[in-house]
């Protein structure tokens, strides 16, 4: 951990109902999904389950990302 050592204590708090949290190695998953997506012509993946949850992320990278995915599917 570095020169201030072990933590002594920690606490992981989930509130029901809130956001999802993507679980540890969530972004190499996606990764290797979107690997093997591209093998596939005329699939395109896009939204909250590879981008991001909440209304800022949706807004910011799954309506990019959605459109993309229309643009390569169109093309």
């Amino acid at each position: 951990m570095g020169p201030l050592g072990e933590p002594v204590a920690a606490r992981v708090t989930r509130w029901d109902r809130g956001l999802p949290q993507y679980e540890v190695g969530h972004h190499d998953r996606v990764r290797r999904i979107r690997e093997a997506a591209s093998k596939l012509p005329g699939l395109a993946l896009c939204g909250a389950a590879y981008e991001g949850v909440g209304v800022a992320a949706c807004v910011a990278a799954c309506v990019a990302t959605g459109r993309a995915a229309a643009r390569q599917v169109l093309a």
